[in-house]
Formats: C-alpha cells, sequence, structure tokens
C-alpha cells in the first residue's frame, strides 16, 4: 500500500573541503593518517530480499555515510558494500572498495558530490540486483559476511565501522557451522527489519532477536552495537550512530488503532500540535506515525519526518514544509478507520522505543480502545523511564454494552505504563485539542 508521506529534504552542509573519489587499489601513506574503513553488509537471502521497500533507508545511509566521510571521519576513508549470502566470507562486492581521500586545494573533477553520487548509485545498484531471482541465496550466512569486514578492515589503522542490514536470522547449509565471531573494537549498526519467514515473528520475538545478536557481537569484541529498525532510519540517526555516538533530539510517535466511534478528523488536531510542540522540543524531532496491526502483523508506517528549526530558510523552497508534512500524513491515517480488532499495543511500544534509542527525549502518543493487556509475556523488553505517554482512548461501540469494563481496561493500561516507569496523561480521543494535548504533552 503507498502512504503519501514523505521524509523532508535536508539541506547539504557545504565544507571548505574537497573530497577526491578514487577507486580501492590506490596507494595509501599509512604514516600519514590513521584512516576510516565502513563495511555494509547487506541480506541477499530469499528470506530478506528484495530490498525494495528499503531503498529509502539506504538513499538515508548513503547520505549520512558520505557526510561523516567529509567532515568527521579521519581520512583516508575506504568503504566497501559486500553481500551476506550462502558463504559469505567468499561474497564478491556489491559496491567499491571506494577510497575517499580529502583535499584542501580545489583540482579539476575533484568535488566532494562525487563521494554522495557514487554512494547513492552504490544504494539503486543494490537495490536493483535484490530484485533479481538470480541474484538472492538459499541461505544466511551472517557469521562470514562479519568475518569479512573485519579482514577488510585490518589495512585500516583508525576507526572501523560495519554496517549490517538483514533480518539476523542465520540460516546455513546442512553441516556447515558458523564462522567463530572475532572483532577487534568495530562499531557496529545493526539495520533491520522482519523476514519472510513461512512462521512470522511478533515484535517482541524479533527485538529478542536483535538482542542476542547485540550480545554476541560484544562479546565477541566490537566496541559498541546500536541497532535501528530499517523503517526508522534517519540521516541524523545515521550520523549519530556512526559518529559522535550521543543521545540527541526528540522521538516523537504516533501510535493509532482507531476504534469505530473514532471522528478521525481528530488526527488532524494531533498534527497541529506537534507542529506547535516541537519547537520547544530538543532538535531534531523525528516525528514517527503508525497504524497498529493485531500480531504477528507489523505496523503500517509512514516515512519519519525530521523537524530542526532553521533562522534562514533553506534554499530549496520546492521543499515542504514540516507542517505541510504533518498535516498530509494525518490525512493519509484518517484511511485506516476502523482500525485492526485488538491492535498490538505493548509489542509496538517496544518496537518504537528501541527505534528511538538514539534519541535523548521521547514521546509516545497512543489513539485506542485499549483492548485487555497481554498476559504471560515477561520477555517484553519495555522500560519507559523518562518517556512521555499520551493515552487517548476512545470505545468500540461494543463496549456500549459493558462501560465499566471499557473504562477499567483503560485505568488498567495507564496503571501499567506507570509501572513501566513512564509520565503519563490521558485525554478521551473524541474531545482532543491542542491546548489540552499540549498541556498533557508538557506534563500540566
Amino acid at each position: 500500500m503507498h502512504l503519501c508521506c514523505l521524509a523532508t529534504s535536508k539541506s547539504r552542509i557545504v565544507l571548505p573541503l574537497v573530497v577526491a573519489v578514487a577507486l580501492g587499489g590506490c596507494s595509501v601513506d599509512k604514516s600519514r593518517s590513521a584512516g576510516t574503513s565502513l563495511v555494509v553488509l547487506v541480506d541477499f537471502s530469499k528470506s530478506f530480499a528484495p530490498l525494495v521497500n528499503d531503498e529509502r533507508a539506504l538513499e538515508e545511509l548513503a547520505t549520512a555515510t558520505a557526510e561523516l566521510a567529509q567532515r568527521e571521519w579521519q581520512a583516508p576513508v575506504e568503504i566497501l558494500w559486500s553481500r551476506i549470502q550462502t558463504a559469505s566470507l567468499i561474497s564478491s562486492p556489491l559496491c567499491g572498495p571506494f577510497q575517499f581521500q580529502q583535499s584542501l586545494i580545489k583540482r579539476d573533477n575533484d568535488d566532494s558530490a562525487q563521494m554522495a553520487d557514487k554512494l547513492h548509485a552504490c544504494t539503486k545498484a543494490v537495490v536493483r540486483a535484490s530484485t533479481a531471482g538470480s541474484e538472492r541465496s538459499a541461505y544466511t550466512d551472517i557469521s562470514g559476511a562479519v568475518a569479512l569486514a573485519a579482514d577488510q578492515g585490518q589495512s585500516v589503522l583508525g576507526p572501523k565501522y560495519i554496517v549490517i542490514v538483514s533480518d539476523f536470522k542465520e540460516d546455513l547449509p546442512p553441516r556447515k557451522r558458523p564462522i567463530r565471531l572475532q572483532l577487534n573494537g568495530e562499531r557496529i549498526l545493526l539495520l533491520h527489519r522482519l523476514g519472510t519467514e513461512r512462521t512470522p515473528l511478533t515484535l517482541v520475538d524479533h527485538l529478542a532477536r536483535m538482542r542476542r545478536w547485540s550480545e554476541a557481537l560484544r562479546e565477541a569484541g566490537a566496541a559498541s552495537v546500536a541497532a535501528l529498525p530499517l523503517s526508522s532510519v534517519t540521516e541524523q540517526r545515521i550520523a549519530r550512530a556512526l559518529g559522535s555516538g550521543t543521545k540527541e533530539g526528540t522521538d516523537v510517535v504516533v501510535l493509532q488503532n482507531m476504534p469505530d466511534t473514532a471522528r478521525p478528523e481528530m488526527l488532524k488536531t494531533i498534527a497541529a500540535t506537534l507542529n506547535k510542540a516541537a519547537r520547544d522540543w530538543q532538535p531534531p524531532v523525528t516525528v514517527t506515525w503508525a497504524d497498529l496491526r493485531d500480531e504477528p502483523a507489523i505496523p503500517l508506517q509512514m516515512p519519519p519526518l525530521e523537524f530542526t528549526p532553521r533562522l534562514v530558510k533553506a534554499a530549496d523552497s520546492s521543499s515542504q514544509d514540516f507542517p505541510t508534512l504533518l498535516n498530509e500524513c494525518a490525512e493519509g491515517m484518517q484511511r485506516f478507520l476502523p482500525g485492526a480488532r485488538l491492535g498490538d499495543v505493548a509489542g509496538s511500544l517496544s518496537f518504537y522505543t528501541s527505534a528511538g534509542a538514539l534519541d535523548a527525549d521521547h514521546v509516545f502518543l497512543i489513539v485506542s480502545s485499549f483492548p485487555n493487556l497481554p498476559k504471560g509475556r515477561p520477555d517484553l523488553p519495555l522500560n519507559l523511564t523518562g518517556v512521555r505517554v499520551a493515552m487517548l482512548p476512545a470505545p468500540n461501540r461494543a463496549d456500549a454494552s459493558d462501560e465499566d469494563a471499557y473504562l477499567a481496561r483503560v485505568a488498567q493500561w495507564e496503571t501499567w505504563l506507570k509501572q513501566q516507569h513512564a509520565n503519563v496523561c490521558r485525554i478521551p480521543f473524541n474531545g482532543l485539542t491542542t491546548d489540552s494535548l499540549i498541556e498533557c504533552l508538557h506534563g500540566s
């Protein structure tokens, strides 16, 4: 299903340095610069490819790494994109290796834009190749791909980064054992989504798999491991994961599962409120809007929006502004009325909390009839310490037969969220106003 909301355009930073782009194999004077290595591993197994719906995230990755190579990473920067396949250690490169060397003196045909152009061309080639059945492998050797990436970085004396794009289900041929993971201080970013397994995982089970991989990579010697769902990738989140590593900005998530009594136009009130509140929140403000499904189906999500206040309007006047995009999101999400029968509120909270792991502040808005709390899920990885949660309840028509039960459900959810250490406020969805929601989000 096509969703209307598009990620905002971001202005490029112009630097006084110029970056020369060359193919790998050029000689590098290691005594003059420690250098930086980045290896991007992309899952080409039949259980994960094709990557058509991941192209936006890969483009954000390309933009972020080009910016980091120009303004932050030690030169020369070596970049390789390789594939995860049946035997990943012997896989051929998808793109590169490229080597980028900063130059203080501008020369003919020596433009920093060449780096970004090469990396964006790489992402398009990767997505296109992933659609060919002949390019997809029967098995998934993630350990072998990590070994290849670690070996690629051995020639670099400076920082080493590995980005892995996968569902992280390692599936090896019969009698083949995984390579023992051995790392040497690499910083690793896991970009993940659910694959095409015959028995779909719930969001909670998928996150448990991601935690196991993160722990295994740390135990193998990684300096740090961060994880982001591909649907939640933004350029600035990638830059924080592979750059300073500091948490910045405000993560705002709207989780909707509109009951059949809900007034869909109230979604535009939410959009107007977020536009007003964003100017007081720590930038960048990243807004993710999702319609919840019954588990194990995953939420239907708009691409995330990023807002950073600027004193001077960007030169690209054709780009849509933040309030316009928020309003388009609200209009597009009105189509999901009524929502799913139950809606996986607890699993989605856990999933989107992990998606905001690189942000400093967190705000959730939940539109739902708040069906009964899930039982028997002690493994639910949910810590909402410092998170602001706005409960926006509305009943289903079926709740008219037992109104006390509906009110008890909502109260149970409020108690449970507070037990997860969230700061909770509550406003009936159909009576929502911008002022009341602003007060709720500010803790009044």
